[in-house]
């Protein structure tokens, strides 16, 4: 429920922005190159009475403004489709992800190694020498269980010893 109130959000929201984006951008299209303004009532009576006088659609820049006007409803869902579907946070963190990539070009491209401070020291172990104090660890782990076992098995006889005495 909550998913398909925050997608009606979103597609009202970018229905709104998208309009106000293609009405501004195609309204200023249109006054510059036709000098027409397809919201203004005066640029329609002009049209209007060039029709009924028997005007005729012969130069290329009349057949251009007939498909621009035809070609604005298609182009303005088609423009919310796409914009419905991109990715908004994408959007959003493109300045930071931007401003990431410069930085990294910047002072990274430099340096063939990573250098990573206050981690502490470290030390070169040779792996023959770290495998050696493995085996120590474990041979002592060992003994030491060999002997709570020995002890355990005194402790259990003398208990199973003294049962029998009683």
């Amino acid at each position: 429920m909550f998913k398909k109130i925050l997608k009606f959000i979103k597609f009202i929201l970018v229905g709104t922005a998208w309009s106000y984006l293609f009405i501004y951008a195609s309204v200023l299209f249109t006054i510059k190159i036709w000098n027409f303004n397809y919201l203004s009532l005066k640029s329609w009576r002009i049209i209007g009475s060039f029709w009924n006088q028997g005007g005729i659609i012969k130069h290329p820049g009349d057949y251009g403004l007939f498909a621009v006007l035809l070609l604005l409803i298609p182009l303005w869902l088609l423009g919310w489709r796409y914009f419905y579907k991109k990715n908004f946070t994408a959007l959003l963190l493109t300045p930071i992800i931007w401003y990431n990539k410069r930085t990294i070009a910047k002072y990274g491209s430099n340096s063939s190694r990573i250098i990573l401070k206050n981690l502490g020291t470290t030390q070169k172990i040779d792996p023959k020498e770290y495998i050696e104090s493995q085996l120590k660890d474990a041979k002592a782990t060992i003994e030491n269980h060999e002997k709570a076992s020995d002890s355990l098995r005194e402790m259990l006889k003398e208990k199973i010893s003294s049962d029998n005495l009683k």
